[in-house]
């Protein structure tokens, strides 16, 4: 390749990547001839912003943007450093030996020298410029230098989102991070990241592929095989998605192949609650940390429950106020940053704001009894069994407390929640023995839920001299959700 050519090659990232080599499903070598999706994706690399991709399954995301970030890194003048970085250092050579098959694959000719060439590290003898496989967990991770861009592959899937992100970014100093993945779960990390981003909070190029633009995604029916003529699809992706429907299940299709993002996230196999037998709940929109719901009233009694996390970034700290009249929430607060004690404080204000309530906070676990602790100092009332003693949180009060919640959703006694608290509750899932949890890598681990649960306990022990009157509207939701679960009593998991 004469050399005006080659260095129009090198500086269009699109004629770089389309003569790069790859080992095609046949397990033959073959050039990386992008597809739409995937010239999608290096046009928005290119415009050097940071890029978020939720991805259906096998487009070749995984492979372009290490094909992106290997153009940089040959094309570098400089040593930069590019990084591949996976909670496990294995994910993490996996990505590498993409490049170094992209390297391998190279005219021998255009095969600078190397410097170095490992299990973990790509380096050009010329420029110094760096291709590394870095794991989160590993000692050192990428404090001694600073990447220039960085790929993380499956985030949705990581162990401990929160570190690998936290160590991408502390690696980049102004570089472009792209992460890429495939949805798992409501809630997971990935979604958390698009969340973010719908609410302008952070500043991603999100990317969204649904499976109907992969043109592979489609097969000839057999003759005979009836089609939809109302669906927006063609015949062949209808056939094909009935084909993968039948081999994964419904559910496992939508997450694995979406066509939106509600889509990725539609609640899974197991799940606690059916969302569709809450389809009447008033969702409000409200800050992350939470707001008031409604005002108060002279003529009720509120109750308040308590979940206390350490105020390090990681788990939320929740209080939910609920109504001891109706039991609807009326505020509902969360914090990460709050310590035990600081949130004692919103605890104790809360309570006076809502005419002294009295607070349910669980007394075990590393933080409630220093939240106990402090509301005791400061004159707030609290909970207490018959016995007089404070709430303990085992193996028999926790099923117990949130079916009781579940029993008063699916009842239509609350009627209004926010739209956190309402994917917190999509995020519950049944165990093997049939208990609900939380999954503990997502966006939350059910904080405000357990709140909400404890509130509806601690209104049991509230009394209320004059009863408020219900409105029309509420008594109608209530009666039309006694009889949907009457109706469907077969749906539900006790």
């Amino acid at each position: 390749m004469k050399g005006d050519k080659l260095r129009s090659v090198l500086d269009d990232p699109l004629q770089f990547i389309s003569r790069l080599e790859i080992i095609d499903k046949r397990g033959r070598p073959a050039k990386l001839k992008p597809r739409a999706e995937q010239i999608a994706i290096i046009e928005a690399l290119v415009e050097g912003d940071d890029t978020l991709v939720l991805k259906p399954r096998q487009i070749g995301s995984t492979t372009v943007v290490a094909a992106y970030f290997f153009w940089k890194w040959y094309t570098a003048k400089s040593p930069e450093t590019y990084v591949v970085l996976s909670h496990k250092l294995a994910s993490a050579k996996h990505i590498l030996d993409i490049h170094k098959r992209f390297y391998s694959g190279l005219p021998p000719v255009l095969q600078r020298p190397l410097s170095d060439d490992n299990s973990t590290t790509m380096t050009l003898a010329d420029t110094g410029a760096k291709l590394l496989a870095v794991s989160a967990e590993g000692k050192g991770g990428l404090r001694s230098f600073t990447a220039t861009g960085l790929h993380i592959s499956e985030f949705a899937f990581s162990p401990d989102a929160d570190e690998l992100k936290a160590t991408a970014i502390s690696a980049l100093n102004g570089g472009q991070l792209c992460i890429e993945s495939t949805a798992n779960f409501f809630g997971d990390p990935l979604h958390r990241e698009i969340g973010l981003w719908e609410a302008e909070e952070v500043d991603w190029n999100f990317l969204f592929f649904p499976w109907t633009d992969h043109a592979e995604y489609s097969e000839d029916p057999p003759a005979g095989w009836e089609t939809d003529a109302d669906s927006d699809l063609t015949p062949g992706q209808q056939y094909w998605m009935a084909r993968m429907m039948g081999k994964l299940g419904e559910t496992k299709f939508r997450r694995e192949y979406p066509l939106s993002v509600d889509d990725a996230y539609a609640q899974i196999d197991g799940a606690w609650i059916e969302m569709d037998l809450l389809k009447d709940i008033q969702q409000v929109k409200l800050e992350t940390e939470g707001g008031q719901i409604a005002k108060l009233d002279h003529t009720d009694r509120y109750a308040i429950g308590v979940d206390t996390g350490a105020g390090t970034g990681g788990d939320y700290s929740a209080l939910v106020v609920v109504s001891a009249g109706s039991l609807q929430p009326v505020e509902i607060r969360r914090s990460n940053r709050h310590t035990p004690t600081e949130w004692a404080e919103v605890v104790a204000d809360a309570s006076r704001k809502w005419k002294d309530a009295k607070v349910l906070t669980e007394s075990n676990g590393t933080w409630g009894g220093v939240v106990i602790t402090e509301l005791k100092h400061m004159g707030v009332p609290l909970w207490k069994d018959s016995d007089g003693n404070d709430w303990i949180t085992n193996a028999a009060t926790k099923p117990r407390m949130l079916e009781h919640l579940k029993d008063t959703l699916l009842r239509g006694i609350v009627t209004v929640l926010d739209t956190w608290t309402v994917g917190e509750l999509r995020s519950f899932k049944i165990d093997d023995r049939g208990n609900p949890f939380c999954p503990r890598n997502g966006l939350h681990h059910g904080d405000t839920v357990i709140a909400l649960a404890l509130a509806l306990q601690c209104a049991q022990k509230v009394s209320v001299p004059n009863r408020p009157f219900l409105p029309d509207w509420i008594i109608a939701r209530r009666r039309a959700a006694a009889y949907r679960s009457g109706s469907k009593e077969e749906l539900r998991r006790y």
